[in-house]
């Protein structure tokens, strides 16, 4: 059994620190760590002081090449950009700094970890609602340019089976009319919702078990949906069929992705989906800070999201459905942006989780959203 170092005064300023700090052997044994390290990590110090680095983490993207560099010839790096992967689904990106030291006679590597999710989790949501925005007037515009000729097409076809006295004829100018209603729908659809919302005080719990007993009627056999709630949040003034609405279509969404999943793998896993329901307090939405927020989280086990379409998964037309028109989370968005809400979404494989903040509105204050 690896003896934990005796740890020295020079190390107890270390635990002042608000950066993790690790020091690991060449063969990735954490020789020691501070306090915060050990909450990064979610596990005592005794247990970390007795563990590989790697074995800690289910996926990582740590600079391995720059490592083995330190080693040979003691040059230290630098990377803003390491992504750790803990066992319990943690997922989050750091700031590593390595430099090599002498600890009790051996050459070993101090890490200085520092969590920097939430500055970049702020550039990534800047960068897509303002790629988000200027998508939705592109759309816009296009689809109001579309909608004035489709209009004119639908009644020119009608004009003309007016006029006509072949049923045969008449069958292809209403396979016209109705392909340009179709149209029309889509075009409906690209502009989003156009109704503001009707605000009520409202139980968040009362909006879900209509979705689940919605969904439960046609959900896919080979998945199991449950409930995960907290009966203590309060009421709040939101519109419930909108809210109804958006969470739909990401519950849909999940449903359909696990089981065409969990239909191609093989093991005894079940697909399962959770309706989770929390508290979360002290979050800014929308440029204010709230210190009241209900978080609702959709929660699936399946394959996860490709890299490739994570960051673009809310813009307009985007789907990971091959017969998807990719409008569902897009609309979803819009509605929870009409309540001063945000959605994220998190994805790995095995565990994807769709979180939606709705700020606590009391009834004297709706009158100001």
């Amino acid at each position: 059994m690896t003896k934990t170092p005796q740890v020295s005064k020079s190390f107890q300023i270390l635990e002042q620190l608000s950066l993790a700090v690790i020091v690991i052997d060449q063969d990735g044994r954490i020789r020691f760590c501070n306090q915060q390290a050990s909450m990064m990590f979610g596990q005592s110090k005794k247990k970390l002081t007795t563990s590989k680095l790697w074995e800690l983490l289910i996926r990582h993207t740590f600079p391995q090449r720059l490592l083995s560099e330190l080693w040979e010839c003691n040059r230290s790096f630098f990377d803003n950009d390491v992504e750790f992967i803990f066992a319990d689904g943690r997922h989050i990106t750091t700031e590593v700094t390595a430099d090599s030291m002498s600890l009790d006679g051996e050459i070993s590597c101090l890490l200085q970890i520092r969590q920097n999710d939430n500055l970049r989790k702020i550039n990534q949501e800047n960068a897509q609602k303002h790629h988000i925005s200027a998508s939705r007037h592109l759309i816009r515009g296009l689809a109001h340019e579309i909608k004035n000729p489709l209009g004119g097409i639908r009644g020119a076809a009608q004009l003309l089976s007016r006029s006509l006295d072949s049923n045969e004829l008449k069958e292809y100018t209403q396979l016209i009319m109705e392909q340009s209603d179709r149209l029309r729908d889509l075009v409906d659809r690209l502009l989003g919702p156009n109704t503001l919302p009707k605000r009520s005080a409202t139980n968040i719990h009362v909006v879900l078990e209509r979705i689940f007993n919605l969904v439960m009627l046609d959900k896919p056999e080979n998945v199991s949906f449950e409930r995960d709630y907290d009966p203590s949040l309060p009421m709040t003034v939101l519109d419930p069929n909108q809210i109804e609405q958006a969470v739909l279509n990401i519950v849909r969404n999940g449903m359909q992705a696990l089981a065409e999943h969990f239909d191609k793998s093989v093991g005894n896993e079940r697909a399962r989906l959770i309706m989770q329901t929390r508290f979360a307090g002290n979050i800014v939405l929308h440029d204010k800070r709230f210190r009241q927020v209900i978080k609702i989280s959709i929660i699936d086990n399946g394959g996860g999201i490709s890299e490739d379409l994570i960051d673009t998964i809310f813009y307009p037309l985007v789907s990971t459905k091959s017969d998807g028109n990719g409008l569902g989370l897009s609309i979803t968005q819009t509605l929870i942006d009409q309540h001063r809400g945000k959605i994220e979404v998190d994805s790995v494989p095995g565990k994807t989780a769709f979180n939606i903040y709705l700020p606590v509105i009391q009834d004297n204050e709706g009158s100001d959203l």
